[in-house]
């Protein structure tokens, strides 16, 4: 088994371990947590009798405030150097021109970068698929700087999987859940998969997860007024995926219709960049679901779903089609209201 060098680590050093797979019985009492549960719900893109599969994390909080930071930093900077060659150098010379030059480049980068990214949806997160009767769980993997090394499957056997709370020196604040596999002579870990998720009890996500795996359907905790259904393929429509994410974010109906459109613009305008962050990461990870011998592991048909989740309604459908304007619409007015926003808050920075 090909050892992953950027995580190996013996099996020893982690720090705080759980309950292996069937190891003990699991602790039911966990699923009573009704704020982490229905996050959980909400987390789930999809679940039937073959995988579950949350949405991909995405720690959106943090880049959209850097983001802020940076371009209200750059906006004051690109007036100053704009002040000093009003009030010092008269004259356009070649200096003022490399300075002016230099100051576009540095200012617009990141927003390059981003909408870069948003045309291209280079992939950035994968997707971790629990196949529930094969007892697997499948997942693309990448070293993070090899941006050009291609995604490789990985298939690992339920049963193998250690799972640990992995505290973050840095960051004491977060602890999510992190599930390994180890060498059984090494001891050395040659899987990792990381769910980055830091908006839940980890031990009660790894009890959710041991629930699917080890539970009949009747035991898991699903509401399907909060668990809805959602392709497995991607979506072609940026605006759709992020109105997933920003309706799981504020309880808003999930049917993709003009209910509260209000609430929606309100909010959404507030932080459109980062649901279209979101958006974008739900659009472009890696999904194993798609791959050929994972493929080969699925039998469900389709029908018959014993775990009550929400369908895809009509909506919803036009709108992963890039054809309901109503969501259209709301995101191009929550745009051009966030830039409005946007453009006020410098002006008023920088005066």
């Amino acid at each position: 088994m090909q050892l992953h060098t950027d995580f190996a680590t013996h099996i020893s050093e982690l720090e705080q371990p759980l309950a292996r797979p069937y190891s003990e019985p699991i602790d039911s009492s966990l699923l009573d947590s009704q704020a982490d549960i229905q996050y959980l719900n909400k987390e789930v893109s999809s679940i039937n009798p073959d995988y579950m599969t949350f949405f991909p994390a995405y720690f959106w909080l943090f880049y959209f405030a850097i983001g802020w930071v940076y371009f209200s930093t750059s906006f004051y900077v690109i007036s100053l150097i704009a002040d000093i060659q009003y009030f010092y150098l008269d004259e356009w010379t070649i200096f003022n021109v490399l300075i002016s030059l230099f100051g576009f480049f540095v200012m617009f980068l990141p927003f390059l970068i981003l909408l870069y990214q948003l045309i291209r949806r280079n992939p950035i997160r994968t997707q971790y698929y629990f196949l529930k009767k094969e007892q697997k769980i499948a997942y693309y993997y990448r070293p993070l700087w090899k941006l050009k090394q291609p995604y490789e499957l990985k298939i690992v056997d339920y049963k193998d999987i250690i799972p640990d709370l992995h505290q973050d020196k840095y960051n004491q604040a977060y602890t999510p859940l992190n599930l390994y596999v180890a060498d059984e002579e090494t001891g050395n870990i040659t899987h990792h998969m990381k769910l980055e998720d830091y908006n839940v009890n980890p031990h009660v996500q790894w009890a959710f997860i041991r629930t699917y795996m080890e539970s009949p359907a009747e035991d898991m905790p699903i509401d399907p007024k909060i668990c809805q259904a959602y392709p497995a393929d991607t979506s072609g429509s940026l605006f759709a995926c992020s109105d997933i994410k920003f309706r799981k974010s504020f309880d808003l109906n999930s049917k993709h219709q003009g209910d509260g459109i209000i609430a929606m613009m309100f909010l959404g305008s507030a932080f459109v960049l980062g649901y279209l962050l979101q958006g974008n990461n739900y659009q472009c990870s890696k999904q194993a679901i798609l791959h050929p011998e994972v493929k080969k592991l699925l039998t469900w048909d389709g029908k018959n779903n014993p775990y009550p989740i929400a369908p895809i309604t009509p909506q919803a459908e036009k709108a992963f089609k890039g054809k309901n304007w109503q969501v259209n619409i709301r995101w191009i007015i929550a745009i051009v209201v966030n830039a409005f926003f946007f453009g006020a808050f410098i002006y008023a920075f920088n005066s």
